[in-house]
């Protein structure tokens, strides 16, 4: 998948994740299951023929063969969006079994980042500016609530796993009488070795969307 299809995404058809391009099915239902359990940190399940992907504070079920990502909820069955599949389904292709770099960086520090995290794809933060910027103690319990440990930058931050071998830490500057609230998004450094620019932003806008809704 490439940006320029993610580019469309205001289209219904890339709204709808049966439009994910089927050679990422393809490619996945032919990976050695076992190799990609260990290289991607997630549990195999032979009988039922899919991984169990653990996200935020949520696990996931992906059936290659069935072409179909569902979650394990309490509630009624999930509605998940095309950049949810596009991003489980590339993690399990693309994702290393490497350590962390205990670095943490930012999206414009990632190489291409500079250019690539501008206008259409800027990472989706203006809209945690917009319903927690005067409410920082919402912001980290959003964050708490989603499975993040609290970490010790601007007013408020927070680390969360969306993914395995994937941390975000989330940054909040409040709104004051001089300066406009502020949220910034910080990566390992090896996020680069993991997924495509494309797919981390759409990992940051899904991620953004489920802060907003916790």
């Amino acid at each position: 998948m490439s940006a320029g299809e993610l580019n469309k995404r205001d289209e219904g058809s890339y709204r709808d994740p049966e439009k994910i391009d089927p050679k990422l099915w393809e490619e996945l239902s032919i990976r050695d299951g076992n190799e990609t359990s260990l290289r991607t940190a997630v549990r195999l399940d032979t009988e039922r023929g899919c991984y169990l992907i653990p996200y935020l504070n949520r696990s996931y079920l992906v059936f290659p063969r069935e072409r179909r990502i569902e979650g394990l909820s309490q509630g009624g069955e999930e509605k998940l969006s095309f950049q949810f599949y596009l991003v489980l389904l590339t993690y399990l292709l693309r994702a290393r079994a490497i350590p962390l770099s205990g670095r943490m960086m930012t999206g414009m520090e990632i190489k291409g980042g500079d250019l690539f995290f501008r206008g259409h794809h800027a990472l989706f933060t203006k809209p945690l500016e917009k319903r927690f910027g005067t409410d920082p103690e919402a912001f980290l319990k959003a964050g708490l609530r989603l499975g993040g440990s609290k970490t010790d930058f601007g007013d408020v931050s927070f680390r969360l796993w969306p993914l395995p071998r994937i941390p975000l830490g989330y940054i909040l500057w409040s709104a004051d009488e001089e300066f406009p609230a502020r949220v910034g998004v910080t990566f390992d450094a090896s996020i680069a070795e993991q997924l495509p620019l494309d797919v981390t932003w759409a990992l940051v806008n899904e991620v953004g969307r489920a802060l907003l809704g916790a």
